[in-house]
C-alpha cells in the first residue's frame, strides 16, 4: 500500500473507520506520513426544559423531544444527563430514549437504531441521572455516521406527567483532515 498513489490512497482510507485509519498509520512511517489527520472534538446538545401532562390524552404520551444536529463524522461516545422527575402515583411511567435516524432520498428518515429507557423511570422527586454510551456498548453510537443525527424522545405514560429541566448530551465525535 505504501507504494499506491496518494490520491488513490485516501480514495481506500475513506472507507475506513478513523480508528482504523489510525491503526493503518502505526503500520510503516512511510505509511503514518501518509495518512491524515484524526482528531476528535466533543459536541455539546442541550433540551430543552419542559413541563409535560398526558392526563387522559390516550396514546400521545409518546413524543419529540428535539433532534440533534447532523454528525459530522462516527461517533467515539456520549455522556447524557436530565434532571427530572416524574409527576404521577402509582407506577412511574415518565422516561426519555433516543433513536440515531438516517436521511434518505425520500426526506423521510430512517430509523438505524434505538435506544429504550435512556435512564429508565424518572423518580416521584427531582434526581438527577447520567448514561455513558461508548461505541462497544450499543448500536446507536456504533452505527453513527456522517450525515446521521440523533431524534430524542419523551414518554410521560397514559395519565402521568413528566419535567425534565437539564437535558445535555455531550458526544464525542471523530475529525479526518485530508
Amino acid at each position: 500500500m505504501e507504494r499506491l498513489h496518494i490520491p488513490l490512497l485516501h480514495r481506500i482510507i475513506s472507507f475506513l473507520h478513523p480508528e482504523d485509519i489510525v491503526r493503518l498509520g502505526r503500520t510503516s512511517r512511510r505509511m503514518h506520513a501518509m495518512m491524515p489527520e484524526v482528531t476528535l472534538i466533543t459536541e455539546l446538545w442541550k433540551g430543552p426544559s419542559f413541563n409535560m401532562s398526558s392526563a387522559g390524552c390516550g396514546d400521545c404520551h409518546r413524543e419529540l423531544y428535539f433532534d440533534g444536529p447532523t454528525l459530522p463524522s462516527t461517533v467515539k461516545d456520549m455522556q447524557l444527563s436530565v434532571v427530572w422527575r416524574d409527576k404521577g402515583h402509582g407506577n412511574r411511567k415518565g422516561q426519555l430514549f433516543m433513536k440515531l435516524m438516517r436521511p434518505t432520498a425520500n426526506g423521510k428518515p430512517k430509523q438505524i437504531a434505538e435506544y429504550p429507557s435512556l435512564f429508565g423511570f424518572a423518580e416521584y422527586h427531582k434526581t438527577k441521572a447520567y448514561k455513558a454510551i461508548r461505541r462497544s456498548d450499543h448500536p446507536v453510537v456504533a452505527e453513527a455516521k456522517a450525515g446521521d443525527f440523533y431524534r430524542f424522545m419523551k414518554d410521560s405514560g397514559e395519565t402521568h406527567g413528566l419535567k425534565v429541566k437539564n437535558f445535555q448530551v455531550q458526544a464525542t465525535v471523530y475529525t479526518v483532515v485530508y
